[in-house]
This record gives C-alpha cells, structure tokens and sequence, in this order.
C-alpha cells in the first residue's frame, strides 16, 4: 500500500469517527472495508498505456522497430515503393499542356505527435502518450528539398517529357503571383485526432512554395494560372510531409472502463503529402486542376532513432484518496517521450520517400500523356 492509500484511510476513518457514522461498526471492521475499498480501485485502474506491442494492422502500422542503433542494419537507398491516387480531379490533366512546370518542392517535416484516450464511463478516465523529435532541422530539410527537386526533375527528362525546373519557373513573370517564403514555415496540422507540429523548407533557390501547398495561403490570386498559359505548362505543387512516429487507439468511449493507447517510434512517408495541379487556357483562371495523393501513411520498418522516456504524470494518488473518500475523480495518466534521430539514417529515409513520392508522379504523367 503507497502513501496516499494510508493517508486516505486515516482521512476517511477520522471523518466517519467524527460525524459518528462508525457508530454500528466496530473500528477494525471499519479500516477493513475502507482498505478493501482502495484494494479494488487499484486493481481496477481504469487506464493503461504503452510504448511497446503490436499496432492494429488494419492502420497500416508497424511494430516499434529495435532501437538498437548500433547493430542495426545499414539503410538501403532504395526508394519507397509509392502508390498516388487522384483525391480531386483527374491526372488527365497532365495531358492538356507539352510541359510540366514545377513550382519549388516543399518538405516538411512533422516534430511531434500525441495520442490520447478516454472514457466517460463511471468517474472516466483519461490517458495520453506525446512524443518529440530532435535532431531533424531546416538544414537537413533543405538538403532533402534540394535533392529531391533536382531528382524529380532528372526522372522527368529521363521519361522524355518537357520539364520547367522550379528555378527557371520562378524566374517568369507570370509566377509572382505565387507566394513563396525564403526562410522555413512552421505550422500546425491535424493528423487523426491531434495536432501536430510541422517545419516545412523548401529548395535553397527557391523557399517555400506556399500557393496549394502544405501551408496553404487562401486563392487570391496565387494559382499559378497565368504561368500555366504563358509556358504552356502543367504547374505543379510537390509537397512531401514525413512522419515519425504511430499511434494506434485513443478517441473517446463512453461503454468501457478501460482504456489505452500504444504508439512508437516509425518513419512513414506521410499522407498528407501531396501533389496539386494547375492548368490554365489564358491565364485569366485555372480552368482544371487535380489534387494527387497517398491513401494512407507509407511507413517502413528501418531503425533511424532511439525512444527514451523524459516525462509522466499520474493522478492515481489523488484518485485514491478521493474514491476512499467517498467522491468520484476520474482517472488521467500521461507519458512524455523524446524521440533522437541519425541524422544520416533519417535524412537516407527521407531521400527515399521522395524518389519513391517522384516516381509515381511520374508514372501518372507518362500514363496520362501516353508514353
């Protein structure tokens, strides 16, 4: 028995003694019951959580990788092998004009993560894991955006299509319409049922492009439609979002006493990336466009960071003592996590999401243009 369970007896055996509500009762009998009391709210704690166990594969998620960087096996440059469906429109579009033209490349990357749970059952019950990464800045992003602007490009030409690099594109007139920002953007984004932090970059010629883009700025005027005719081109907006970790559960109950989360440590192309269109006959409006996207989260099994618990907090103390009392007091309880990169393996994974992200970009250009 802890402290705050002693002190919950004493509390409750002086308060019945003095308001004379122990009178039918022998003393022994009375610290029986009010022991017997706390035993059972303990052993029926209504939260749990963990850092560890199988995901529910029906979100396509992994198990917590080994965190054992050392031994861990070397990071392949393999691209991801990437499926793009059309969310909005049709890739059609991409046949309508000879060039493609590509307007910067944003990469962004998520810094934290939270999943939390809860019932409303009896007192209910609250718990929640929150994780942070560190190691991951705006210059690694800005490799990435670099590298993998010059890669979409080169993959572009390699399939024999007219491709206006984003340099190049930014260097016409009709392009200042589209608001770019030199420095990194920092947003936040919903993911499932939380907020999530993001820092976005672009490519180092260029910045971040916001027009249609991961942080987006409204349509006044920022389409790309008069590009779109005055380089008889395709205007598109790349957007690769990165993940770090999962989760799995959460949401709100109101049938069970218990609940629980389970989340980890797990790079994952991100579904929120994602690819918009612009095509324009005059340049005086966009008259189709096209939104290509990922059906779900990407996520790969590769060892790139080590988890390490940095924080928690639980009231089952006070919960305790306030069920010995008498009084309902719902259950919370919550774990804080930070999550360390390798840079190099990161930033390995991440060029990988991008090649793999170009890739079926590509593939749905060369099928809508029949080549």
């Amino acid at each position: 028995m802890n402290p705050m369970q002693k002190l919950g007896i004493a509390v409750t055996v002086s308060t019945l003694l003095a308001s004379g509500s122990a009178s039918a009762f022998s003393f022994g009998d009375l610290v029986k019951q009010v022991v017997e009391k706390v035993a059972v709210d303990t052993a029926t704690n209504t939260v749990s959580e963990a850092i560890t166990g199988a995901a529910d594969s029906t979100q396509n998620q992994a198990p917590i990788p080994s965190q054992d960087l050392v031994s861990a096996a070397p990071i392949a440059g393999t691209p991801l092998s990437v499926a793009l469906m059309a969310k909005r429109g049709s890739a059609d579009v991409f046949a309508k004009r000879p060039k493609i033209a590509i307007a910067g490349y944003n990469v962004g990357a998520f810094q934290s993560a939270k999943i939390t749970g809860t019932t409303t059952r009896e007192q209910g019950a609250s718990v929640s894991m929150s994780f942070a990464l560190v190691g991951v800045d705006a210059a690694m992003l800005g490799r990435v955006a670099d590298a993998g602007h010059a890669d979409l490009v080169a993959q572009l030409q390699g399939a024999g299509i007219q491709v206006i690099d984003a340099p190049t594109f930014f260097k016409a007139a009709e392009a200042d319409e589209i608001i770019r920002s030199a420095s990194p953007v920092e947003d936040e984004k919903m993911d499932g049922r939380a907020p999530k932090q993001l820092v976005v970059t672009g490519p180092s010629a260029v910045g971040v492009v916001s027009s249609f883009g991961l942080i987006p700025k409204g349509f006044n005027g920022n389409m790309g439609d008069q590009a779109s005719a005055a380089l008889d081109a395709i205007v598109i907006y790349p957007n690769v979002a990165l993940d770090f970790a999962w989760t799995s559960g959460g949401g709100r109950s109101m049938l069970q006493r218990k609940v629980s989360v389970d989340a980890g440590a797990r790079f994952a192309l991100d579904q929120l990336s994602n690819i918009q269109v612009v095509y324009s006959k005059d340049g005086r409006y966009v008259d189709d466009s096209a939104t290509l996207g990922l059906a779900e989260d990407l996520g790969v099994d590769d060892v790139f960071a080590t988890v390490d618990k940095t924080g928690s907090s639980n009231n089952s103390g006070s919960v305790g003592l306030s069920n010995a009392l008498g009084f309902g007091m719902s259950s919370r309880k919550g774990s804080q996590y930070t999550v360390t990169v390798d840079r190099k393996r990161y930033e390995t994974l991440a060029m990988n999401a991008a090649k793999g992200f170009n890739a079926a970009l590509v593939q749905q250009i060369r099928a809508a243009k029949g080549i």
